[in-house]
């Protein structure tokens, strides 16, 4: 009895001792190397070179990057200085052109850019010029972006950092997080924050107090797979910029546990939305999306440099401090100033220091233009002459809509060009034929090849449907026998109304009043949309296809006032019955009654009193 009392004890007492060597308290997190890593950048990398068909990165920063300045190429310049790139001249001209020929009207926007020529080494005065009348003109964005300005050691003589900071500080939600409108944080808003006061952490109190609830916000947000939900949406930009955050307080997501998840971190959350080419998608299993990648790039690069050693990612290595800023914004349109570079300020190299000590204690879309004259706003209506043909099929498509009154007498026009060109197919063919007679190609091959070919082309005439602007849009409400019933669509841009002198927004901010359209069974919102351009005469651009297979139409530009107009969050969206989808415009079908509503917004829908559907 007393022995096997004992050996009862034995068992016990060895697997009290065993269990926690067979069965971690934790699942382990993926240690991602360094090899890993790099391998994830190149990745991104290549494909960007392939798409510009650049043969190097030189290549890509002197062409394709220095061409897109001030439009779609920005942060990849920013990432690229980050990176060691340091010849940047030609996107510096670039830029500077763009500014000297661009009234820029966003407050966030005009910082951004002076980021950008901060990374690129320049001297112009443009980055000091702008801040007096950018930090804290447009909200919450022109704060955070004026303060990376300020970190980088220039000045201006309205704002001081620490002033920024405390703004920041006071900006601040009771759940720790910072957001651009409501009472509650947002990811992405709460990580560009901290990214922003990052460098003050270890230097002020107060500030790591304050930091400290917006990482456990962001802790306790993110979710089992590594990521997070942006308004109920997964996505890999949230990740990415939580990801630059921890690393600018030098935070390595692969080991603290604040930041995995059932084994997954930050780098996991990102990496879901892989794809096989290198770039990145906004949803799992989606199309390849510029925003996720060139946010997943530099991430990846924020990490990389936190691991080693060096600093977050908008400190940025190539910045040359004006010691007196230079007055007005002649300086852009002259290309620049002389004035050499001056010491940064403690907040860059202490944050310089503090990430060193934590690591060794434990980172567009092109607008498609086509042959059109524009004529001036008229009536509340803008006009568009067309001078060329267009076939609306690609998968990014400028559909441009006449107005009423505007006549053509073209053959095309008509519609009488196809009997036409069958006629001149035959009569080229014919005429082929006979010059390979009189050559004395006259095998009976080559005859039957020229028929098939001129058979083909005859059937792509007959089978598509090339029709003028003014032919195919032509003012007329279709008639639909088989409605169901109607909906209400307007259009309109009142957040950006008296910002600009464009000819095509409109004092009040009308685009289009109410106006009702019949629909038919399966009708989206994309093409009531497509009929009231058609109708009224207004220019839209859209990206991806209704026909696809999940409908996936993004709108870029409505009357031609597009996306990133009036800063990185401006652009088009869309509500139904007052409440904003989680489809895309053509994927909503639409029931009777519905009460749709197109709105241009500056702040990706938070200025707009959006409710988002559950």
């Amino acid at each position: 009895m007393r022995n096997k009392v004992l050996s009862g004890l034995l068992c016990v007492l060895l697997t009290f001792l065993l269990t926690p060597c067979l069965v971690p308290f934790k699942a382990a997190c993926r240690d991602y190397t360094v090899d890993e890593v790099n391998d994830l950048i190149g990745g991104i990398v290549d494909y960007k070179l392939s798409q510009a068909g650049a043969g190097s990165v030189e290549e890509w920063l002197s062409g394709e990057i220095a061409a897109g300045a001030g439009s779609t190429t920005d942060w990849y310049a920013i990432t690229l200085s980050q990176c060691g790139y340091t010849d940047m001249s030609a996107y510096e001209h670039s830029l500077l052109n763009y500014l000297g020929s661009n009234n820029v009207l966003n407050a966030s926007t005009r910082e951004k850019y002076a980021l950008a020529l901060c990374a690129a080494g320049s001297r112009n005065s443009y980055i000091s010029d702008i801040l007096d009348g950018s930090i804290g003109q447009q909200g919450m964005m022109s704060w955070i972006y004026g303060l990376h300005i300020l970190n980088n050691g220039y000045t201006c003589s309205k704002y001081t950092a620490d002033g920024v900071v405390d703004t920041l500080l006071s900006m601040q939600y009771d759940d720790g997080g910072w957001a651009l409108f409501g009472d509650y944080g947002d990811i992405d808003v709460t990580a560009m924050t901290v990214q922003a006061l990052a460098p003050y952490y270890s230097q002020r109190g107060d500030v790591e107090n304050s930091v400290d609830r917006a990482l456990n916000f962001l802790s306790e947000r993110q979710k089992e797979d590594g990521g997070y939900e942006s308004f109920g949406n997964p996505n890999p930009e949230s990740a990415s910029q939580v990801l630059v955050a921890v690393s600018a307080l030098g935070i390595d997501c692969r080991y603290d546990d604040r930041f995995i998840k059932d084994g997954n971190n930050l780098i996991d959350g990102i990496t879901l939305y892989r794809l096989d080419d290198g770039s990145f998608s906004h949803i799992r299993g989606g199309s390849s999306n510029p925003t996720a990648t060139i946010q997943a790039y530099y991430s990846l690069v924020a990490f990389r440099r936190m691991t080693e050693g060096r600093s977050p990612l908008l400190i940025l290595d190539n910045r040359q401090p004006l010691e007196t800023p230079q007055q007005g914004h002649e300086a852009v349109n002259q290309g620049g100033s002389n004035n050499s570079g001056n010491t940064v300020t403690s907040a860059a190299s202490l944050v310089t220091t503090a990430a060193s000590s934590a690591v060794t204690g434990k980172s567009t879309t092109s607008r498609t233009t086509a042959l059109t004259t524009v004529s001036k706003r008229s009536q509340g209506t803008s006009a568009a002459t067309v001078t060329s043909l267009t076939i609306a099929t690609s998968a990014t498509a400028t559909v441009l809509y006449k107005t009423d009154g505007e006549n053509d007498t073209s053959e095309t026009s008509r519609g009488g060009y196809k009997p036409a060109a069958v006629l001149i197919i035959i009569g080229s063919a014919a005429v082929l034929a006979l010059i390979l007679f009189i050559l004395g190609k006259r095998s009976y091959k080559n005859f039957i090849f020229l028929g098939i070919a001129a058979g083909a082309v005859i059937a792509v005439v007959l089978l598509t449907d090339i029709k003028s602007t003014e032919e195919y849009y032509s003012g007329e409400k279709k008639r639909k026998e088989n409605a169901i019933g109607s909906v209400t669509m307007e259009i309109r841009c009142d957040t950006i109304a008296g910002k600009s002198d464009s000819e095509h927004i409109p004092a009040d901010g009308v685009i289009l009043p109410p106006v009702a359209f019949d629909i038919e069974v399966g009708d989206t919102v994309f093409d009531i949309l497509t009929e009231a351009a058609q109708t009224y005469g207004i220019q839209i651009e859209n990206k991806g296809s209704a026909g696809s297979a999940h409908g996936m139409v993004y709108i870029s530009g409505i009357n031609y006032i597009y996306e990133f107009d009036f800063g990185d969050l401006s652009g088009w969206v869309y509500h139904v019955n007052g409440i904003t989808p989680s489809k895309s415009c053509g994927e909503y079908e639409l029931s009777d009654g519905d009460r749709i509503e197109w709105l241009y917004t500056c702040e990706i829908g938070h200025d707009l009193n959006e409710v988002y559907e559950e």
